[in-house]
């Protein structure tokens, strides 16, 4: 038996979420490739005109810290996903898990140190390690166990905030200058200030944010293969309706509500941890139902192509963006404004969506999928499509 094979059995509908999921944290990371100010303050002023103002406001309200606990949500599904295939092909799962993460811990150094610091592949590969211990347990203590890790840190450090707020520093400007000048220089100069960004940003402190974040994504979506919702979508209509209202009122009231109130500053945690997670459940009914519904079929297939080659196109737009961005390509770092920026990012996915449409008609996996796959089965995995 060949635990490798290609995949019959994908849910569309999932390939599908995540093919949109990778627009949104696309459109968050071009932020990071164009300028130093989302890493360390200051992008209201950068980006300072009008429209700029209302454009980023709605990327914080509804795209910024929804979509990457959408796809580590997704992320957590496919684990499951995977481990229940293994065991209905008499397989002992958790050995593969354990050597599929090593595999994206892999891709993640190499993603992180020589491509771009933001690189989210190395926390998910850790992160999807400690769920494995998680992996048994029932569904009623999956949520538990992510509810509680995601509200008691957040509201604690909420309330830190609040307190110390008069100290609260909003950006550095010396590490900003230091980025300009190291991202707008030649190949040495670029990888030296990717180093030194993708050490901040695997700080031991940022590394218990992100799993306080990122685990109880993971364990939601866990928990939501196990409660039978992807298979049996419309049996537990009625559990879904709920989740969905109340994912809903907590958007609401945690990631929009902030702005009727000058979004302080101190807020900006919470904003993030529970608005952000609450919203990418959200985002993640209403698109299941929809997909489910067969009324989008088209849509779910274009995005689902996307979706399918999920780790090559995340990894491409990396190649891309700081191919425009720093000096060893175009040079635009911190040249554009926000709207040239989003229809950039717009064009980007319109270009991945064509490629993704060509190439799954002729290969069983993205060219990174295959190799992931073959080192996680440690087995050759077949590329080509052949013709009927």
């Amino acid at each position: 038996m060949n635990p490798g094979s290609p995949v019959k059995s994908r849910v569309k509908a999932i390939d599908a979420i995540r093919g949109l999921a990778l627009l949104g944290i696309l459109l968050v990371n071009l932020l990071s490739f164009h300028s130093p100010h989302f890493m360390y303050g200051g992008m209201e002023g950068f980006y300072s005109g009008s429209i700029e103002h209302v454009l980023l406001a709605s990327i914080d309200m509804f795209v910024q810290a929804s979509f990457y606990p959408l796809f580590s949500l997704l992320f957590g599904l496919g684990i499951y996903m995977m481990f229940e295939r293994l065991q209905q092909k008499r397989l002992n799962p958790k050995p593969i898990l354990l050597r599929r993460m090593f595999v994206l811990m892999g891709f993640g150094l190499l993603h992180g140190i020589f491509i771009w610091y933001g690189d989210i592949l190395l926390t998910y590969s850790v992160i999807g390690l400690i769920s494995l211990l998680f992996i048994s347990k029932s569904a009623m203590s999956l949520m538990k166990w992510a509810f509680n890790l995601l509200l008691i840190p957040a509201v604690l450090m909420t309330l830190l905030m609040f307190l110390v707020r008069e100290y609260s520093v909003s950006m550095n400007s010396q590490l900003i200058q230091q980025a300009m000048l190291g991202y707008s220089g030649n190949l040495e100069s670029v990888m030296s200030q990717n180093f030194f960004d993708w050490l901040n940003m695997n700080h031991p402190l940022q590394w218990l944010f992100m799993i306080l974040s990122i685990l109880p994504m993971f364990l939601l979506g866990i928990m939501i293969k196990k409660r039978g919702w992807i298979d049996e979508t419309q049996k537990n209509n009625s559990e879904i309706k709920k989740w969905l209202l109340g994912s809903f009122v907590v958007f609401i009231l945690f990631k929009i509500a902030p702005y009727l109130f000058g979004m302080p500053t101190w807020f900006d945690y919470a904003q993030d941890a529970i608005g952000g997670s609450f919203s990418s459940i959200f985002y993640f009914l209403v698109l299941l139902v929809i997909f489910k519904s067969r009324n989008f079929s088209a849509v779910e297939r274009i995005l689902s192509n996307v979706g399918k080659l999920s780790l090559t196109n995340y990894v491409m737009q990396s190649l891309i963006g700081t191919t425009l961005f720093y000096g060893i390509g175009f040079n635009l770092y911190g040249e554009l404004n926000l709207v040239t920026l989003m229809v950039i990012g717009m064009a980007i996915f319109g270009l991945q969506i064509i490629f993704s449409q060509w190439y799954v008609k002729r290969f069983y996996f993205g060219p990174l999928e295959w190799v992931y796959r073959t080192l996680t089965y440690n087995r050759v995995q077949p590329m080509v499509k052949k013709d009927d």
